[in-house]
Formats: C-alpha cells, structure tokens, sequence
C-alpha cells in the first residue's frame, strides 16, 4: 500500500511541475476562417500532451459537418477508431512539430449528407450507387438490387492541419480524410418491414471506395483555396453492427497539393481484436495465455469479480494497446483501493513493458479507478476517484 501511495504522490508532484504557464501562450491570427467572417484571433498552447499528439488551437472550433459520424456510423465503437486512427495516421504526413490540428471546415453538413446519399435523379452528388426499382416492384426483386447495389459509404471524416507563417498567423496546409465503408450493409424493403444483411468483401470494399475516393478529391479540389492543399486519405473498413471490438484502417494514400489524381494505395495492417476470443488466440497465444492467468490470479482473490473484457491494437502482428476493463462489485472505498492496488501489482508482474496498457475498474454504474502505463515505461500511473 505504501508503494502504492508514494507512487501516486510522486505523479502528483509531476504533474504539478508540469502544470502549464498559460501566461506566456502565444496569440495569433486565424487565416482559416471564411472570407465573409469576422478575422480571429487563436491562441497556440505553449505545451503539448506527447510527441505524437497535435496542439489545438483555442478557442477550439467545431467541424463544419459536427454530428454526421454519429448519424451515419452503426457500431458506436467505430466513432473514436476512426477519428482517433485518422489523426494518428496523419501524423505520417502533417508532422505533428511543425502542424496544429483542427477540425474539418471543408465540407458542410448539408453537402456531406448530399454525398452520402446515393446517386440519383433528385440527388447528383450521392457517392453511393443507384438503384433501378419502385416501391411497387415485386420484394424479390427490390432485395436483389439493394444486394448487387449496397450503400458502400458510411461517412467522410474532414480534419484539417494547420501551420504557422511568418507574419503571425494560422493557415491551412492539409487534409485528412477518412472515407468509413461498411463491412456489411443493413437494409429495407419497407418502413417497419423485417432487416436484410449482406455482407461486404474486403477486396469490393477497396474497389469501390478508390473510386470514391477519385471522386471525392475532385470535388475538393474545385472549392476555393484548396488547389494546392495535400489531402491525405484513409480507407476504414467498419465493424459489423453488434461487433465488440472496431473495425480499422485498411489503405492510405496522399495526394500531392496541385494533383487530383491518386497514384497508388499503400496498404494498412492493423485491427483490433477481442479478448477472449478463438482470434486472439490465434494471433497471440502467448498474450491470451498471460490474460487468462491475470483472470485467474484475480478470481482467486476476489470473490465479486465476474470477468474481463479485453481490447488488444494490433499493427502485424505486434500488440501496441491493450485496453482491458474489469467489471466488480464493491461494498467500499477501501475495497477500490485494495483491489486497484492488487491489480496494479499483478500488471507489473504479468504484462511486458513494450506495449501500452490501460486498465479500467468499474462498478455497475461508474468508474471506480484508472491504470495506464506507456509502452516502454517501467511502472503505471494510477487514479483512483472519490466518491
């Protein structure tokens, strides 16, 4: 327990000494901004949360398009894998020393769900392919032109990179866009009427969303100022529905600031995996074998335990995240304390140093306590909330 305790101080006393000097933030001038607006003022933070994390301009400006992702996105679990995975693959491209980030302010809301929307008539600019029937037509043949036509797209994710020029200003330098295609497409005949599934190939998937994707540069390249603006694509391939775990990344590519045209994909091989699960076992016997030994040692102890649900980020076949969450009852807070401090001292003993872990323990209805350590840092850091 003391080791515990003096663990925690000494995080606390770091933080402290890492707290930021706002006093000396620097202030200027946001370029970004539409013509027809007001010229602002943004402010740079004088620190950074890690290497490979973006500063954020203040005040912090919302995405033209705020709330498709959430319309448009089935698996909830998909929403921070794009968002989050879309940025860290930019980091590739718009070095996070000298780029701040900000959120899309290319595309609108309306002209978004106009692309989303499939090509028609009434509506040019859908990027999802027609289909040729009536609501009259026969079932049998409404179902096999949803099946041969599925709605490919889900969503374009708009982030935006930044620089700083000389005359002390904040002006747009690139794009990141993450084109969401679904795995496997849900639909309709009739309002009310039962759900038909069809699912996607990853080969179809990647055929249709290059074509996309050509498309969707076009269009960008006709809006005012962005002709000469690197644009950085990723394809991501969504989880099914009720999957458990994201889906991820497949393809990247950039295209040059004065081109339209894609040259070539570079592929992307990352997934999440569940644990337990017959996949995790397959890809990493030997890090299902040291969760099921932690599930262990803490059933032994704990008599109101009831299980693990793990989250392992994979890039090949090398574990860079693990995410594992431990539900429990608790009659106290010494309770919390005692167990966080007995998990803490089975991480340390079973999980290797070389990747990321994060630990969350919680009781039915909120978080109890926090253990994350960085990959490559020896010993976690621990939080543990009052209540």
């Amino acid at each position: 327990m003391k080791r515990l305790l003096m663990i925690l101080g000494v995080i606390f006393i770091v933080l402290a000494g890492c707290a930021p000097d706002f006093s000396n933030q620097e202030e200027v001038v946001d370029e970004t901004m539409p013509d027809d607006a007001a010229q602002e003022s943004a402010i740079i933070p004088n620190y950074s949360v890690s290497d490979q994390e973006y500063q954020i301009l203040l005040p912090y400006r919302l995405s033209q398009s705020r709330g498709v992702t959430t319309n448009q996105v089935a698996n909830r679990l998909d929403i921070p894998a794009l968002e989050n995975g879309l940025r860290r693959h930019s980091v590739n491209v718009f070095d996070p020393d000298s780029h701040y980030f900000q959120e899309g302010q290319q595309l609108e809301r309306s002209e978004l769900y106009s692309w989303l929307e499939r090509e028609s008539d009434s509506d040019e600019l859908g990027l999802n392919p027609s289909v040729d029937y009536d609501e009259e037509d026969d079932e049998e043949e409404i179902i096999e032109e949803e099946r041969d036509n599925p709605r490919y797209l889900s969503h374009i994710l708009e982030q935006n990179y930044l620089v700083r020029t000389d005359d002390n200003a904040v002006q747009l330098a690139g794009i990141s866009l993450g084109i969401a295609m679904k795995s496997n497409y849900r639909f309709q005949t009739e309002i009310g009427g039962p759900f038909y599934y069809e699912d996607i190939s990853e080969q179809e998937m990647l055929q249709e969303a290059a074509v996309i994707a050509e498309e969707v540069v076009s269009r960008m390249r006709q809006k005012e100022g962005l002709q000469e603006i690197p644009i950085m694509i990723g394809i991501y391939r969504e989880a099914a529905r009720d999957a458990l775990v994201p889906g991820h990344f497949v393809a990247t590519t950039t295209v040059q600031g004065g081109s339209q045209s894609i040259d070539n994909w570079e592929s992307v091989d990352e997934q999440y995996v569940l644990f337990p699960s017959s996949d995790a076992r397959n890809l990493d016997p030997d890090l299902s074998a040291t969760i099921e030994g932690f599930k262990s040692e803490v059933a032994e102890y704990f008599p109101n335990y009831v299980g693990i649900i793990g989250e392992g980020f994979y890039e090949g076949d090398q574990i860079r995240k693990l995410t594992l969450e431990i539900p429990i009852e608790f009659n106290g807070q010494a309770e919390v304390v005692g167990f966080t401090q007995y998990v803490y001292g089975l991480i340390m003993d079973s999980f290797q140093p070389h990747f990321a872990i994060e630990v969350n323990i919680k009781s039915s209805n909120q978080q109890e306590s926090l253990i994350v350590r960085e990959a490559g840092e020896e010993e976690p850091i621990v939080h543990i909330y009052e209540r």
